[in-house]
């Protein structure tokens, strides 16, 4: 491409080391992305590592179940990439109000409705006193390998160590992070 020169009826006026005028995407032959201070750069021009999007649900606080398997929260989610990670952060507070310091609480989490991680993390409120408030945090990087709709669950299974014994939980929090390849 030969050199172009900027003129007049390309640039109108410029101030303050600032330019007003039209300029053309053909007109510009390259543009060092620590430059660009507003707009939107292209998820593709973004190193491996990116984060690209995030959304985050919290579900109501303050309910309780004494089902030995229960959902605790769904978000939906959509990669921009089929080759991009998707990270997936959960927390959450709860208390065993009952039974007896062997009841405990798993979770399980799944992707569009299969399990990927069956018994995430610990037993959560396993050789506690009852009352006593269990704080749990888990993550999951998962490679979902689609551009669609992906409906994450979280569900949490009293069945081996605390059905029947009701569960309260406090705050639940779900992040998922759609990470650049």
């Amino acid at each position: 491409m030969p050199i172009q020169f900027i003129t007049p009826s390309i640039i109108s006026s410029v101030a303050n080391t600032q330019v007003t005028g039209t300029i053309t995407a053909s007109q510009i032959a390259s543009v060092n992305a620590s430059t660009v201070t507003t707009g939107t750069l292209p998820g593709a021009r973004l190193p491996a590592g990116s984060v690209l999007q995030v959304v985050s649900q919290q579900a109501p606080a303050n309910y309780t179940t004494t089902s030995s398997a229960y959902t605790l929260l769904t978000q939906s989610f959509t990669p921009t990439s089929a080759s991009s990670k998707v990270l997936a952060l959960m927390s959450y507070t709860v208390e065993r109000n009952g039974g007896n310091s062997g009841n405990y609480i798993l979770v399980s989490f799944l992707r569009n409705g299969s399990t990927i991680v069956s018994n995430w993390g610990n037993a959560t409120g396993y050789q506690e006193a009852s009352g006593t408030r269990g704080i749990a945090t888990h993550t999951y990087l998962d490679s979902p390998a689609t551009t669609s709709a992906i409906s994450y669950t979280i569900v949490g299974d009293f069945s081996a160590g605390g059905a029947g014994v009701p569960w309260q939980f406090y705050t639940f929090q779900l992040t998922l992070m759609e990470i650049a390849a």
